[in-house]
């Protein structure tokens, strides 16, 4: 190892899908597959719009391992991403005068695209086993709630995992209101033994994202949405016909339908799942000790307690200052969540492994008062 990648600054912030070794060969494949397709033209100069019947069959197959069931390909689109997704979500599901529920610690970019579309953004209070339904069921007697976001596998940030009986009951809740659930399940392709989807229990009720950033690598652009119906997902689409923004882009979706139907999505997810558990093996032995993380072995990242007299700030600053860098957790907290006492350190973005033990071992010397 050269000197400079021993003093180089180590990014403790992204959750991106680390890089594997059958990934580059995989995708190489696929694409030299896409080129040779007759249709290449057609790939490359006209709109693929939520995917092809091909497309949509492969991908309700392959969700169909994570869902316990095939779904029906008519109610499935593929998109450009999680984020114009539920942009067009919020908008069609959450009209002026109502609001989004979701959890007062949540994914980064749910106060921004309620923001940018000028939706509210309700808190539910969370514990250990994630959005807690008797707080939803306080916001939905309290508030006119459009939908639900939820992340409950792997939650971003505090890593938790909603088990099945709690998922069961946040369904219930969501079902006496009338109140639609959107179900972010990123995660769920690379968690070891991960509950059912809250949309196999609800399905009815449930706008179901599974976004492939994780599971194979975020610059594909692309998630796949399951609407409750038809119908639904009709209402959806009918004011909007011709918005490009979250269409999928035609050869990433060449790409993604070549690596399912090989078989190479579900190996590239297996490395995947394979290199996440052993850098949590290192977070372990760095941190383990402390009793002060919180995580899984399939988490991407880590949520720790900060210890007196510790603040997120000074805490930030001290590891900035040792070239390791961290995000202040208030970019997942909704309006008027206060968190004092836990940052986020991602188990991924340093690219190696010696990397990733730089940087917990500046954390785990900050937090035992050894620097």
């Amino acid at each position: 190892m050269s000197a400079d990648e021993t003093t180089a600054p180590i990014d403790m912030t992204r959750t991106t899908a680390p890089e594997v070794p059958i990934f580059r060969e995989y995708v190489e494949r696929s694409l030299a597959a896409v080129a040779r397709e007759p249709d290449l033209a057609g790939t490359m100069l006209r709109h693929r719009f939520h995917g092809s019947a091909r497309d949509k069959q492969v991908a309700a197959n392959w969700l169909g391992r994570r869902l316990g069931a095939v779904p029906n390909p008519a109610r499935l689109l593929m998109t450009g991403g999680t984020q114009n997704t539920l942009m067009i979500l919020f908008s069609h599901l959450a009209p002026q005068g109502t609001a989004i529920a979701t959890e007062k610690l949540t994914y980064a970019a749910i106060g921004q695209l309620a923001t940018l579309g000028r939706i509210s953004v309700l808190p539910v209070d969370i514990d250990e086993d994630g959005l807690r339904e008797d707080s939803l069921e306080a916001v939905c007697k309290a508030h006119k709630v459009g939908a639900v976001y939820i992340n409950p596998t792997g939650h971003n940030p505090t890593t938790s995992i909603m088990s099945i009986e709690r998922r069961r009951r946040v369904a219930d809740v969501a079902r006496k209101y009338t109140v639609p659930i959107i179900e972010d399940d990123v995660h769920g392709h690379i968690t070891e033994d991960a509950p059912p989807p809250l949309a196999s229990i609800a399905p009815d009720l449930t706008w179901y994202l599974m976004s492939v950033s994780k599971c194979m690598g975020i610059g594909l652009r692309t998630a796949y949405l399951i609407a409750p119906s038809e119908d639904g997902l009709a209402d959806l689409l009918r004011p909007i016909p011709s918005v490009s923004s979250w269409f999928v882009p035609g050869l990433s979706a060449a790409v993604i339908t070549h690596l399912i139907e090989s078989g190479a999505a579900c190996e590239i997810a297996g490395q995947i799942s394979s290199e996440i558990a052993a850098r949590q093996d290192i977070a372990q032995q760095m941190l383990g000790h402390l009793g002060l993380m919180r995580t899984h072995r399939s988490s991407l990242h880590v949520w720790i307690d900060l210890p007196p007299p510790w603040t997120i700030e000074a805490f930030i600053q001290a590891a900035a200052g040792k070239s390791v860098t961290l995000r202040h957790p208030r970019v997942f907290a909704t309006s008027g969540t206060d968190i004092k006492g836990h940052i986020r350190a991602s188990l991924i973005a340093p690219s190696t492994h010696e990397g990733l033990r730089r940087g917990l071992r500046v954390i785990a010397d900050l937090l035992a008062g050894r620097a």
